[in-house]
């Protein structure tokens, strides 16, 4: 697994994020478990997430099904890399300089 600080150069939110956006960091192997937690206003809550570099990540207040939607796809995300070991096989390709080698 890269280091740390290596990793955390890509995770450029923690407050205030989009569903989407801890979806996406759950889909690429940077998370590493989701909770849901209530806001204020009756109906919304928001979702709350560690990620393997110990950093605390939490989108805004959404209603309750938009976020329950979205925790049930973050859940297969990290089924998938729990049952993958993603976490140790997750590695950073620096593009090179024609840029498609990974392809």
């Amino acid at each position: 697994m890269e280091s740390s600080s290596q990793l955390d150069a890509y995770i450029t939110c923690e407050r205030d994020c989009s569903l989407r956006y801890i979806e996406a960091l759950a889909m690429i192997g940077l998370l590493e478990k989701a909770e849901v937690v209530e806001c204020g206003e009756k109906r919304f809550r928001k979702i709350k997430g560690l990620t393997i570099t110990g950093r605390v990540v939490e989108t805004k207040c959404f209603l309750d099904e938009e976020v329950n939607q979205s925790l049930r796809i973050i859940n297969i995300y990290l089924g998938f890399a729990r049952s993958n070991n993603a976490r140790e096989k997750l590695r950073i390709v620096e593009p090179s300089a024609r840029g498609n080698e990974a392809l």
